[in-house]
């Protein structure tokens, strides 16, 4: 029901003003961005520790 409500005061919002929706776009972008920078950062540590092979082929790329 909460998220129902929240979807709904979204939409109106969008309706509104919809440069609401292109915050949220823009916002959607940079937390991808912050995450697969986090994500290379995390396999680069544990390249440099460890013995598997599945590891060391993702961080070679």
């Amino acid at each position: 029901m909460v998220i129902g409500l929240f979807f709904v005061v979204m939409g109106i919002l969008i309706l509104l003003n919809p440069a609401v929706l292109v915050a949220m776009v823009a916002l959607l972008f940079i937390m991808i961005g912050m995450g697969i920078m986090a994500m290379s950062w995390q396999f680069r540590r544990m390249h440099r520790r460890s013995e598997s092979q599945f590891v060391n082929w993702i961080t070679r790329f």
